[in-house]
């Protein structure tokens, strides 16, 4: 997924373009994965740096000619092209300016995550902003980003972290919208790890901001007879989530799945079982079953 995103050119698509909108039945190939437990955990680099990366991403795709307002702090003149800029690669640095909101002010913010409310009482950690190496990301302007978010649909699909990642997003935006009444979520729900899909909407700005929980983003399957007995269950990898029609008309879909893809996985491909010689790693798989949907749609040449 990271080696699909560094080579992603923003500028090659419009905004408008609804861009990664898969359907069942994609490719005609059987692709499989046998899941074994347990997990060997998730890729901490890669769950650490998935938000930030992920708005970085968002944000220079829709913005960029964007002038930030300077206001209180300055962000020094980009010393890279943005169209050019690797924001996958850099460090977190300190920033006196942050936060850029108030979890305990945010109606959005899961309990748990509230950390000042739950009695932590520094606030160092509130302080830091991803900076790429060789550019600068604009500031976050919550006002001109409400505007040219007016009428769209965002939708983040994956684990919790996508979950806290659409909260995130949420409580910034909602520093810029007066009437709080004026945001909520759609079916009433209170925000939790327990409900599979949660979407607030913004109706000052007819503005969506959708989450569905599929940590895999294909469906789960039943385990085959063949397998030995420490398979236990498999993924259909040319199968998408069977919600996965909710989100196809999305603006923009932010996808959150990769740090899922471990080792401990066998890879079948129409019937044929292939060793680590074929397939090194889960991870290679995953590209291989989301790049062939991606190219069977016209996305990538």
């Amino acid at each position: 997924m990271i080696q699909m995103v560094d080579g992603f050119n923003p500028g090659a698509f419009p905004f408008s373009t609804r861009f990664f909108s898969f359907g069942n039945g994609i490719i005609k190939r059987h692709c499989r994965f046998w899941i074994f437990p347990p997990f060997n955990g998730i890729i901490a680099v890669a769950s650490f740096l998935s938000f930030l990366l992920a708005i970085s991403c968002a944000y220079l795709f829709l913005f960029p000619r964007f002038q930030p307002d300077i206001l209180s702090y300055e962000i020094p003149e980009s010393n890279g092209s943005i169209s050019a800029c690797n924001f996958f690669r850099g460090s977190w640095i300190k920033d006196e300016s942050y936060p850029l909101y108030n979890a305990s002010q945010c109606p959005f913010a899961e309990g748990g995550f509230n950390c000042l409310a739950n009695g932590r009482r520094d606030r160092g950690y509130t302080k830091w902003r991803w900076k790429p190496k060789n550019c600068d990301i604009p500031r976050f302007n919550v006002h001109q980003i409400l505007e040219k978010l007016r009428g769209k649909r965002i939708v983040f699909v994956g684990d919790s972290l996508s979950r806290t990642q659409w909260e995130s997003l949420i409580c910034m935006l909602m520093t810029g919208v007066e009437d709080k009444r004026s945001v909520y979520e759609v079916n009433g729900n209170k925000i939790t790890k327990q409900i599979r899909f949660l979407g607030v909407r913004f109706s000052s700005y007819n503005l969506r901001i959708d989450f569905y929980r599929s940590v895999f983003l294909v469906q789960p399957g039943s385990t085959p007879r063949r397998a030995p007995k420490r398979v236990k269950s498999t993924l259909k990898l040319d199968k998408l989530d069977d919600i996965s029609n909710e989100w196809v008309d999305s603006d923009v879909l932010i996808f959150n799945s990769g740090h899922w893809w471990n080792p401990s996985k066998l890879f079948e491909i129409q019937g044929l079982l292939l060793s680590d010689q074929w397939i090194p790693e889960a991870w290679n798989a995953y590209n291989y079953c989301l790049q062939n949907s991606i190219k069977h749609m016209g996305i990538l040449g």
